[in-house]
């Protein structure tokens, strides 16, 4: 009697290759502070969720505030909402909420190309904390209409480029 012995690849059970940012890209990055980081990206955000922000679909992040950590890149920034717009924190471990992953499985994520649940339930994306605010920030990714973002035809394409550049590169 012949045995059969099957092999499970990432492709075989639907997962991609799980990319990762280089360490010594990543050493320049590090050596900046999160609230720098923090700055940064909440002037970005501030920009493209203009609209969402007036409407008040961010207002459950009043009083909140989430911390993100991207670990391939040793990217950490935090952000809260203040006056209806998104404000820089300082990143901390144990904050309301924290949201941890690496570059690609976010790229995923950003570009809808894998959607929240399937990243935390394969535990590629991990999340601390609020489980209630957890849930709003996933809705929010979940429902957020794309037309209502800035440039989100630009950065959609931008970012897809990005991630089949990521993925063969890395």
């Amino acid at each position: 009697m012949t045995t059969i012995q099957q092999s499970i690849s990432p492709t075989t059970i639907g997962q991609r290759h799980q990319p990762k940012f280089p360490s010594l890209l990543s050493r320049p990055v590090a050596l900046l502070p999160s609230r720098l980081h923090s700055t940064a990206i909440v002037k970005i955000l501030n920009t493209l969720l203009q609209t969402p922000l007036q409407e008040g679909e961010l207002d459950f992040l009043q009083g909140q505030q989430v911390s993100i950590e991207i670990t391939d890149m040793r990217l950490r920034f935090a952000v809260g909402l203040s006056d209806d717009k998104l404000v820089a924190r300082e990143w901390k471990t144990k904050d309301h909420l924290n949201l941890k992953g690496k570059l690609h499985d976010f790229l995923l994520l950003a570009t809808r190309q894998e959607d929240a649940d399937t990243l935390f339930f394969q535990r590629r994306l991990k999340m601390e904390g609020s489980t209630d605010l957890g849930l709003e920030i996933k809705n929010l990714l979940d429902g957020i209409d794309l037309e209502t973002i800035r440039f989100h035809k630009q950065i959609d394409s931008t970012l897809k480029r990005v991630l089949g550049i990521f993925e063969r590169w890395f």
